[in-house]
């Protein structure tokens, strides 16, 4: 038996790929813990602590990542049936799809909401019908924040949703100036040359309004041809206390509380530098710049679900 023991607590090898040599390095890498608002379910909370489990002694044996995901996508479901009951909505006596629950809830909240809930249904229908020897692994650990996310959006109330979906709208039309342009950003001792400061997410938590925001340089160097990809992304940040001017931008950094700065400019130089990055974008070929804005689509999104999951729930 102590033997066997000593085999369950070996690390599996497959996390020195990611360079993961202690558990403590994998926990501070890749665990994922349960941040849930005040009207998420206790039930679902607690079930939720299962998940981590798994995902914890998943640094032992590698597959339990699969099995952590295959339990969320279960509580997922759990959560949409809780959510029916609060709402006192009648489940039918008979087989009643996930799909036609949702579709119950989605006048208590938004279509945005029900969109991701769908996508989540059609992540849990892949999991419960798994081929044999599959395995997902690491290539699912961005799908833990979302499926936190996805909780907690079940247990919004319709007031919260169409508020903060007005808040952002409000914003982004605010700061329709910043959409394109020519800017002076500076974040703490730095000044970067920048063409557009667009909002992506908002959410109001505890009277706080927090803001995720995609700041596009100029750019030095843009790939030209499909053998040499490598391209520099945006600065992703997020902020809280927004103040736009016709003149300026100013915000704080949530993370750190530090201020930023933005205003814009019409130096010569500077110019230069922006048709010099408008050329270059303009002069690469076409599959470099659709295999550029894929990964702009694809890293933004990542960044979204990450701000909601750090800063919206608790």
């Amino acid at each position: 038996m102590e033997n066997l023991l000593k085999e369950y607590k070996k690390p599996d090898e497959r996390w020195e790929i990611w360079g993961v040599n202690s558990h403590s390095e994998f926990m501070s890498k890749f665990m994922v813990i349960g941040r849930f608002h005040d009207n998420v379910p206790e039930l679902i909370k607690e079930e939720f602590k299962v998940v981590e489990r798994l995902l914890c002694n998943s640094y032992y044996h590698y597959p339990l990542i699969d099995e952590a995901f295959s339990k969320v996508t279960r509580i997922f479901e759990s959560a949409i049936s809780l959510r029916l009951k609060e709402l006192n909505i009648l489940e039918e006596k008979k087989f009643e799809t996930l799909d036609k629950k949702i579709k119950k809830i989605e006048a208590y909240t938004s279509s945005t909401l029900t969109k991701e809930w769908n996508a989540a249904k059609n992540i849990r229908n892949s999991f419960a019908h798994p081929a044999a020897g599959s395995l997902r692994g690491i290539t699912l650990f961005n799908g833990f924040f979302q499926m936190v996310n996805i909780l907690n959006t079940i247990f919004l109330d319709k007031t919260t949703v169409e508020h903060n979906i007005q808040a952002l709208n409000q914003l982004k039309e605010v700061a329709n100036p910043l959409k394109k342009g020519l800017f002076k950003f500076q974040m703490e001792d730095k000044i970067f040359l920048v063409t557009s400061i667009l909002p992506y997410s908002f959410f109001e938590n505890k009277n706080i309004q927090k803001s995720f925001w995609v700041i596009h340089p100029v750019l030095t160097y843009f790939p030209q041809k499909t053998d040499k990809l490598n391209f520099d992304l945006p600065i992703f940040q997020s902020f809280k206390n927004i103040k736009i001017t016709e003149n300026s931008f100013e915000a704080t950094n949530i993370y750190n509380n530090k201020k930023i700065f933005a205003i814009p400019t019409n130096k010569k130089e500077n110019i230069e530098l922006l048709n010099k990055h408008q050329e270059q974008i303009e002069s690469s070929e076409n599959e470099v710049k659709q295999a550029y804005w894929n990964l702009l689509e694809h890293e933004i999104n990542n960044e979204v679900i990450k701000f909601l999951y750090e800063n919206c729930w608790k």
